[in-house]
């Protein structure tokens, strides 16, 4: 019965799974850029917080340590938005 039962669930949910379109190459390149524009914020950032003692002082590099990781956290925050959104779409 239970076996039965569990056959029946998959059978009805495995057509939806089949029916999802495939990403498209430009999609695909779509993402890839933005990946790296992402990184690239992340990286002169994170060299940004690495120089900024030598020129500033302690107390102003910790306030922008702070306000670039969250800057960094919003963009992954985006990122995973606008996957979700194109998986919908």
């Amino acid at each position: 019965m239970i076996k039965s039962l569990i056959l029946g669930v998959a059978l009805v949910f495995t057509p939806i799974h089949f029916s999802q379109a495939e990403e498209t190459t430009a999609e695909k390149a779509s993402e890839v850029v933005e990946d790296a524009h992402k990184k690239g914020k992340k990286m002169a950032r994170s060299a940004s917080d690495k120089a900024c003692p030598i020129v500033n002082g302690k107390v102003d590099c910790a306030m922008k340590k702070v306000k670039h990781k969250a800057q960094n956290a919003g963009d992954e925050i985006k990122d995973k938005a606008d996957d979700v959104q194109k998986k919908v779409d």
